[in-house]
Order: structure tokens, then sequence, then C-alpha cells
């Protein structure tokens, strides 16, 4: 399969524009040339809508690790637990 015709046939945008507009910001994004919240904006979408279709796309997205996301996860439950007590 062609670039051409996978282009033509990526179903979530209408126009061949839009699509390669995506193809290409997704591509940035996971080499980690630009943000997430850069990327929305490429996109014309807020930074939760682009999180949405990237997640319906099966798309993981982070620039952490396990063990980073873990710590991240640990921190925010301890900061939670401050201010709730």
């Amino acid at each position: 399969m062609s670039l051409v015709s996978s282009i033509i046939d990526f179903p979530l945008f209408k126009r061949r524009e839009e699509k390669e507009r995506f193809l290409l910001v997704l591509g940035l994004l996971t080499a980690r040339s630009i943000t997430l919240a850069k990327a929305a904006e490429l996109m014309g979408m807020s930074r939760d809508e682009f999180s949405t279709v990237l997640r319906s796309l099966g798309v993981q997205y982070s620039f952490l690790d396990e063990d980073e996301a873990a710590r991240e996860l640990d921190t925010a439950k301890r900061l939670v637990g401050k201010l709730a007590g």
C-alpha cells in the first residue's frame, strides 16, 4: 500500500489536507519534536479533544517512562491527600 493510498483511505478526516496534517502532526508528536499542546493547536483542537482522538485510535502517548509515571501518580495522590485532609 502506498503512502498516498494510506492517506486517502485514512478514515478520521474528510479532506486529504486534514489527513496529511494529522499524520504529520502525529509523526512530530511521537518523535517528541512538538508537545501535545502544540499538536492540538496545529490540528485546531483543544488538548482534551486531541487526546481523545489519540485514545480512540489506540495511540499511547507519554513522555514519561513507567517509573516516572508511577512517581508522578504517587506525588499527585499525596498532594490530593494533603489538600483533602
